[in-house]
């Protein structure tokens, strides 16, 4: 009531605004500020290195060795975040650890309940929202019932945090949106959605359509539809730059907000069931328009009422090429004006494929002021019911003149895709690297193309790279901006990139912040002795993927952010004891060994030495936005015996523990050494991994069992306060931690 409130007081107040304001250019997407560009200069040539990623597989023999404990893996990692495995050498065993945000407890549910394949999105989006609105989203899911809860699931996992957050963001809309789409299958005879197993007896279960069509020799075939492509284009409840929300057709749309007539369920509609189930009087109805359409598309051109000429021909008896001050993004309102220029026309058109279940998408070229769209038929195909264009690419070009700088489609999720190489004849190459000021590559950078006016943007990925793919003999112009620095510094200046591109041509340039990016701090050592065979800990794993973050630049919502997952990610991986994995957690310089630095995927064997814990994780510690995409497995080993006990050297070195623990305000620390130990000592270390007590221990000690008291204070005798504390053992080639807590 109070958000109902809140829209109907602006709603007079906006109204006149609209009216009042100036018409704009043809595109209706947010408007960018073409400012007047300074140019200070050429940008820099660059010739990228090699970018080196390590990788290694062990050839182990399994013999004798019995799995014991495993569990597989699958996350996204954030940028400053870990997770991996944790041996306990008391008990063992495995588990795995993180230092991720904590997720309600419906949230896991809600992931648990997903299907496999889109868990580690969806945990990835919950950890980037609030615990209310984690709980809110959650129940949403969780509420659902078999067919919906993939589609219900998959938009919650491939929305912006900013949107899930917002005043706007109904839980309705997302289920409406899905629950409509089976509505519509019902009536539907030329496409249909097919289920491929439910939430409760198939872990990887997902949906899609199949559809009929006419091919190129005339044949009446059934394709399937790809279930990313299903997915992103039909499912999603989100278009280009309008908020998914129930809109009241009748209110004036505020071309600054686009927000006034977004109102409550049941006060307004959802595109996806307006433009399907209800028409204005004197306009055809678009659910009876497609009732007897039997095929998608005739390739052939034989079929004047397959779906795709009958979804042109409601476009063109729905809506009147012209304009007037008022500029639409939401598609329930641009219907209800019945007028519009390409960019509302791109948007009902986008809207009224998915409602008739056809993949579709938005094309956009703001150097040409022009956006149009494409459907999938086994490929994209260029589409544009205003001028009756089906599969006709290049008209712009040779049939308009046109010569585009770039031109970009865009996903749902608010992430650009090149593909000017549809469009022009001859297209250039212009590659740009973001690099900090050690040369080292920055993630998430924003890059911007301007000709001199605004062209296109991406963001930058592991190698600090963005690829434009631009049409030939124009003159670019190029920035970047990031979060440790800008080059040029100031927000209107820019680089020249490209005189008059020459077609097949590649530009590489870099551009450079003050700044440095992340790293971590540590120290590599050799890996410990192990002259057991007891344990073995064996980690394999690979980063397919890696996720692009930045700002959605075309959003009525401020501050979206999309999150695009490409191929090919890069993690650290390290291992290390108790204590360093206390110094590593406080960012701090640390003892690692086995570790695997920008790895694409490998498998580490650790033998594990006697009386000592130890950590192996996987560490996105050098980025600053990009989540990598870790799967693989953890798997603890257990040496069978087969030789007789007489074969088998123990060493007497041993760790045994301290008593009580807890304790207060004395504990008393055990441990046996070998005859062999040398230079030995007992260290004890503060949760941050600081040493704050040395005990030396004569040779006198060796082969007896020993005894230290600890009374609690350091070695400049100072009382330390409660907590938790490690103390190691060390000798020339032994060392074992365990872990105290003081408690006062």
């Amino acid at each position: 009531m109070k958000k109902q409130i809140i829209f109907f007081i602006l709603a007079f107040v906006l109204i006149l605004s609209a009216l009042n304001s100036e018409e704009v250019r043809g595109l209706t997407n947010k408007e960018l500020i073409s400012e007047k560009l300074e140019v200070i200069g050429k940008a820099q040539i660059y010739s990228p290195p090699i970018m080196k990623t390590e990788k290694t597989t062990t050839d182990v023999t399994r013999e004798n060795w019995l799995l014991l404990d495993s569990f597989d893996f699958d996350s996204f990692i954030q940028p400053g975040k870990h997770f991996g495995v944790f041996f306990d050498n008391i008990d063992q065993t495995i588990e795995m650890i993180s230092n991720f945000e904590t997720l309600v407890p419906d949230a896991i549910v809600a992931i648990e309940t997903a299907p496999l394949w889109l868990r580690p999105a969806l945990e990835c989006t919950f950890l980037q929202l609030a615990s209310d609105v984690q709980q809110e989203w959650a129940e949403v899911i969780n509420d659902a019932w078999d067919p919906y809860i993939d589609e219900i699931a998959y938009c919650i996992a491939h929305s912006s945090a900013a949107y899930l957050s917002s005043m706007y963001s109904y839980p309705e809309v997302i289920t409406e949106n899905v629950i409509y789409m089976y509505i519509a299958d019902m009536h539907l005879d030329y496409v249909e959605i097919v289920d491929y197993g439910t939430s409760t007896n198939d872990e990887n279960y997902y949906s899609t359509t199949s559809y009929w069509k006419i091919d190129e020799n005339g044949n009446l075939v059934q394709v399937e539809v790809p279930k990313e492509i299903y997915y992103m284009y039909l499912v999603h409840h989100n278009i280009t730059d309008e908020i998914p929300a129930f809109i009241d057709p009748d209110i004036i749309e505020n071309n600054a907000t686009h927000t006034n007539n977004i109102v409550a369920p049941g006060d307004g509609y959802f595109w996806r069931n307006f433009l399907f189930n209800y028409s204005d009087a004197g306009y055809p109805l678009l659910k009876d328009c497609l009732t007897n359409t039997t095929v998608t598309w005739d390739i052939t051109g034989n079929t004047p009422d397959d779906a795709i000429h009958t979804i042109t021909n409601w476009i063109n008896d729905s809506m009147e090429f012209t304009s007037n001050a008022e500029r639409p993004h939401q598609p329930v309102r641009i219907y209800r004006k019945h007028i519009g220029r390409c960019g509302e026309y791109a948007d009902i058109t986008a809207a009224a494929c998915r409602s008739a279940l056809i993949p579709c998408t938005s094309i956009l070229s703001y150097s040409g002021d022009h956006t149009w769209n494409e459907f999938w038929d086994e490929e994209w195909t260029q589409w544009e019911p205003v001028n009756g264009y089906i599969n006709n690419p290049l008209v712009y070009e040779n049939g308009w003149g046109k010569v585009f700088a770039s031109v970009f489609e865009i996903k749902s999720n608010g992430y650009l895709t090149p593909v000017t190489a549809t469009y022009s004849e001859e297209t250039a190459t212009i590659i740009i690297y973001a690099l900090d000021n050690n040369g080292d590559p920055i993630d998430g950078a924003k890059i911007t193309l301007k000709v001199p006016g605004w062209d296109n943007w991406g963001y930058t990925d592991k190698e600090g790279k963005y690829t434009f793919i631009v049409g030939d003999n124009r003159t670019f112009y190029a920035r970047m901006d990031s979060e440790i620095g800008n080059d040029p510094i100031n927000t209107n200046e820019v680089y020249e990139i490209v005189t008059n591109s020459v077609g097949g041509q590649v530009y590489t340039y870099s551009m450079s912040a003050v700044g440095i990016m992340p790293e971590v701090q540590y120290s590599s050592i050799p890996s410990p002795n192990d002259d057991v065979d007891d344990y073995q800990l064996v980690v394999d794993f690979t980063v397919p993927e890696q996720v692009i973050s930045g700002a959605i630049i075309m959003d009525d919502l401020d501050g979206t952010d999309f999150n695009n997952a490409i191929d090919d990610g890069i993690i650290n991986f390290f291992m290390t004891d108790l204590v360093n994995y206390a110094i590593y957690s406080n960012e701090q310089l640390f003892d690692t060994f086995n570790e695997l630095i920008g790895a694409e995927d490998g498998e580490v064997t650790f033998d594990i030495p006697v009386d000592e814990s130890w950590y192996g994780f996987f560490d996105n510690g050098f980025g600053l936005n990009n989540p990598q995409y870790v799967t693989g497995s953890a798997s603890l080993y257990e040496y069978e015996e087969t030789s007789s006990d007489d074969d088998i050297v123990v060493s007497s070195n041993k760790l045994i523990g301290n008593y009580p623990n807890p304790f207060n305000p004395e504990t008393t620390i055990s441990f046996s050494l070998a005859e062999d130990a040398k230079n030995a000592k007992l260290e004890i270390f503060n949760i941050k991994g600081q040493k704050i007590k040395t005990f030396p221990i004569p040779n006198s000690s060796l082969l007896i069992p020993n005894q230290i008291v600890w009374d609690g204070r350091d070695d400049n005798e100072n009382a330390v306060s409660s907590g938790v504390y490690f103390y190691k053992l060390q000798t020339g080639n032994y060392s074992a931690a365990k872990k105290m807590i003081l408690l006062k």
